[in-house]
């Protein structure tokens, strides 16, 4: 005779809640009210991957590109790693884990994906009194100057909206994203409009803000663009957080994480720490493909799980994972060879390299041309060339896209000598673009100290 299966226990109870009940009083009469045995207990809380490690995705000044890749991911796909939803804030199963020691991965939010409407309040208000713990916010598109740092807009306007709260008066997404921060325990900035402001804060070509005076999550040194916690920290400590009367941006985002606000080069927002004391991570380009996106937040679930590094290990000056980003665009490329030769394209479609065509992968890390786009498929440097989407800066320095560079990063002899092999003029003009780019300043707002 077989021996029988093991008993189930369903009690509703996650395993941080048997360790929250552990340490203190009761818990043997809280056991008998449940029928529940020591062993019980045990086998409860050894089921560690049982939790979920929940995702928040807001969209703020975006396009939808990063959502886009993010489904066309294939290594791992989002079936790999998404195992539960949030429907009206309750989680719903999809499938069981398919990658080992992942566990349980619940999109929680998402304004693209998810199925119904009017949850972000719910979902913001749910997040702060902890029901989503641990949970990894993940910002795509630009953040606004909402409450006036910079520019007065006609009372009670906004450039943008998350959603509506319960007595009907808008939800800035300032103050959603604001308050995600608070507890969240990871942090990630997807796209060059999220990770440095990219496209939407442009400077008319490093000569003044955009209209909308947006930002990304980082500030971007080169243009002199304070990142979103560095402003939020200015709007708190002048007084400035309201929208409609009521004061949104409520508490000084560096001392809830007890954060240092740290100036030193590249900025302040790049000192700013989640709740496992973890620094905003980028995952720059215009936008990454979907298996950057992907892997990164995998190896981010590992570390919330403790089976893995802490992201801040491998980042970069700018808080880009160095496991993409640690080379240039252009020693990833296949058309290296030619570089080195110094053989250039005259013609755009012709294999040799595009640096005569105005490829900015020398100025540029990705690793774009190694991995495609969609399982190893094509990419934006497998016909075209380079436009430092990855890079802080972007699009300002880079432009025209379609022209040779203003000037390699001089003194740098073997791009010298690739710029006069490739036909390219560097005088006086472009030397000191140069010499601009490669001494940046430390972001400012105006009148701010």
């Amino acid at each position: 005779m077989k021996d029988p299966k093991p008993r189930q226990v369903k009690v509703g109870i996650s395993r941080r809640d048997f360790m929250k009940l552990a340490g203190i009083t009761g818990l043997t009469a809280w056991m008998m009210e449940k029928g529940l045995t020591w062993k019980d207990l045990f086998n409860m809380a050894s089921d560690s991957l049982a939790d979920p490690i929940n995702v928040i995705w807001t969209g703020n000044g975006w396009c939808g590109g990063n959502t886009i890749a993010f489904i066309d991911a294939m290594n791992p796909a989002v079936e790999d790693v998404i195992t539960q939803v949030t429907i009206n804030l309750q989680p719903i199963t999809l499938r069981a884990p398919s990658i080992a020691n992942l566990g349980n991965v619940n999109l929680v939010y998402h304004p693209i994906l998810m199925p119904q409407d009017n949850m972000a309040y719910p979902t913001m208000e749910a997040a702060l009194a902890g029901v989503f713990d641990p949970y990894v916010l993940v910002v795509e598109g630009t953040m606004y100057d909402e409450f006036g740092l910079y520019y007065q807009k006609p009372k009670d306007s906004f450039w943008c909206s998350a959603g509506r709260t319960p007595s009907g008066n808008v939800l800035l997404c300032d103050e959603f994203v604001f308050n995600l921060m608070k507890r969240a325990a990871l942090v990630y900035a997807t796209g060059a409009c999220a990770t440095y402001g990219g496209i939407p804060s442009t400077t008319n070509g490093l000569g003044q803000r955009s209209p909308t005076y947006t930002m990304g999550m980082l500030d971007d040194p080169y243009r002199g663009i304070l990142g979103f916690p560095a402003y939020i920290h200015e709007v708190y400590q002048k007084g400035l957080g309201y929208f409609r009367g009521e004061q949104v941006i409520d508490e000084d985002i560096y001392a809830v994480t007890n954060s240092p606000y740290n100036t030193a080069y590249p900025g302040p927002s790049y000192h700013w720490l989640s709740t496992l004391k973890q620094p905003i991570v980028a995952i720059a380009a215009d936008p990454p493909a979907g298996d950057w996106i992907m892997r990164t937040l995998v190896a981010g679930v590992l570390y919330a799980r403790g089976l893995g590094p802490a992201p801040s290990e491998s980042l970069d000056v700018f808080n880009r994972p160095k496991y993409f980003y640690g080379n240039e665009t252009h020693q990833n490329c296949p058309r290296a060879g030619f570089f080195a030769q110094g053989i250039f394209a005259k013609n755009f479609g012709d294999p040799q390299c595009t640096y005569s065509q105005g490829c900015k992968g020398t100025e540029a890390n990705s690793p774009a041309p190694l991995l495609g786009w969609v399982g190893g498929v094509g990419g934006c440097t497998r016909g075209g060339v380079c436009i430092a989407c990855t890079a802080p800066g972007f699009p300002d320095l880079y432009e025209p896209f379609y022209a040779p560079p203003n000037a390699p990063t001089l003194p740098s002899t073997t791009l010298l000598a690739a710029a006069v092999g490739a036909g390219i003029v560097v005088g006086v003009g472009s030397y000191y673009l140069s010499r601009r780019r490669g001494k940046p300043t430390i972001p400012k707002a105006k009148g701010v100290s």
